[in-house]
């Protein structure tokens, strides 16, 4: 499973623009999580368990996060609008 939570466990669906932190739990090393969107690139290494700290600007427009290895099953997206 790959999610994208608030700190209090509510599933990120729409946020505001603006900077953020995200901070990533890699549990399993045949998994990553990796974000895109406008201006954004992050992703963790597949191969590691580790977590990991992203300083991210978010701009207006959708935001895609995936395991690359795993894209089709593992995947989830939100918008930043405002």
């Amino acid at each position: 499973m790959i999610s994208l939570t608030t700190q209090d466990g509510q599933d990120v669906t729409t946020l505001a623009p603006g900077s953020y932190t995200i901070e990533v739990d890699d549990m399993a090393d045949i998994h990553n999580f990796h974000l895109t969107g406008p201006g954004v690139d992050e992703s963790t290494e597949v191969g590691e368990e580790e977590k990991q700290t992203f300083q991210v600007d978010l701009q207006p427009g959708t935001y895609t996060f995936v395991c690359d290895p795993h894209s089709s099953s593992m995947n989830g997206s939100f918008e930043v609008t405002g």
